[in-house]
C-alpha cells in the first residue's frame, strides 16, 4: 500500500476506532482508578463520587463498544452518524469547558480532555463530510 496523502491514511473509521480506544483508556481510569482519575481533575473524591464514576466508566465502555463497532454496522448512514459523533464530542467539549471555567474542575484530566474532544469533533465533522 502506497500511502500519498493524508486522506489514504486517515478515514472516518480509524476516527471511530481511535476514539473507541480513547474512551476505553478514559473508562479504565475512571473504573479501576477512580481516586486519581478525579484527583487530577480537581475533583474531591467521596464514595458517591467513586460509585457514580464506576457508572459512568461502564457508560464509557459501552459508548466505546458503539464507536467501534459503528463503521461495520451503519450501511448508509455512515456518514450521518460521523457527523452525530461530531455533535457529541462538541458537546463534551463544551461541557468540560464550562466545568474549567468555572472552577468545577481542571487538572491535567480536564484539558486533556478538552484537547482530545476538540480534535475528534474536528475530525469526525471533517471525515464525515469526505465519505459521503
Amino acid at each position: 500500500m502506497n500511502i500519498n496523502t493524508e486522506e489514504d491514511f486517515m478515514d472516518l473509521k480509524l476516527v471511530f476506532r481511535i476514539a473507541a480506544v480513547i474512551f476505553l483508556i478514559n473508562a479504565f481510569g475512571i473504573i479501576f482508578m477512580p481516586n486519581t482519575f478525579f484527583e487530577m481533575a480537581g475533583l474531591t473524591m467521596s464514595d458517591s463520587l467513586k460509585t457514580v464514576g464506576q457508572f459512568l466508566g461502564i457508560t464509557i465502555v459501552f459508548i466505546a463498544l458503539l464507536s467501534w463497532r459503528i463503521p461495520d454496522i451503519a450501511g448508509n448512514a455512515f456518514s450521518a452518524l460521523g457527523q452525530l459523533w461530531g455533535i457529541g464530542n462538541l458537546l463534551w467539549f463544551l461541557m468540560v469547558s464550562y466545568h474549567v471555567m468555572t472552577g468545577q474542575a481542571g487538572g491535567s484530566t480536564a484539558y486533556i480532555n478538552i484537547a482530545l474532544f476538540a480534535v475528534f469533533a474536528v475530525l469526525f465533522f471533517m471525515y464525515s463530510r469526505k465519505s459521503e
